[in-house]
């Protein structure tokens, strides 16, 4: 039994399997989106997100002039690089983490990355996924204003009175397919006789 033995070994040593999540991470940063199998793409998603949560509780920090922070706040600026470094070995993707990825999800609590299952590998009929960051929830949904908000309420009311007309207009198609009904009807006794 496995207990207590939390992640996925892929068949590699520690060195070879630490060296290939870094890479998976690095790219998954960089290209905000890979291809990659199943399997890979649920262990990278513990790693990636715990990147950008590292990234994510110090973006206020950065985004701040250096000169108006203090010794502390310098010291869990560098912290976190330096946890997300053990992952993350590329400095010009260890910025775009700090300075752009991890600012989007300021107010989100994790969840970070989506899984999309795409196909089977030709070959070894491996599952292959899509694994993708998420946009920023202002670009997802745009919360709507609330002079807006009651336009938009009018707009959807005014559209079902024209479904409640198409129904209608479907409702005299159908009685007209009835009568064509009994006539079936009626080929089928014959058949019977």
């Amino acid at each position: 039994m496995r207990h207590r033995k939390a992640g996925r070994k892929f068949g590699r040593q520690s060195g070879p399997r630490r060296a290939l999540l870094s890479g998976l991470v690095t790219n998954l940063v960089r290209y905000e989106r890979i291809q990659t199998t199943d399997a890979k793409a649920k262990e990278l998603r513990r790693h990636a997100e715990r990147a950008i949560t590292w990234g994510r509780r110090v973006a206020e920090l950065i985004e701040r002039p250096p000169e108006s922070l203090e010794d502390h706040e310098r010291a869990k600026i560098i912290h976190a690089m330096r946890m997300v470094r053990r992952v993350l070995r590329d400095r010009e993707v260890l910025h775009k983490l700090f300075h752009e990825v991890a600012p989007r999800y300021l107010g989100r609590p994790g969840g970070y990355t989506r899984i999309i299952k795409v196909r089977n590998r030709h070959g070894d009929a491996a599952p292959l996924s899509f694994i993708e960051l998420l946009p920023a929830e202002a670009e997802a949904a745009p919360a709507p204003e609330k002079g807006k908000g009651k336009a938009k309420k009018g707009k959807p009311e005014a559209a079902p009175p024209a479904k409640a007309a198409k129904g209608k207009a479907a409702k005299p198609a159908k009685a007209e397919k009835k009568p064509e009904a009994p006539a079936k009807k009626g080929k089928k006794k014959k058949e019977e006789d």
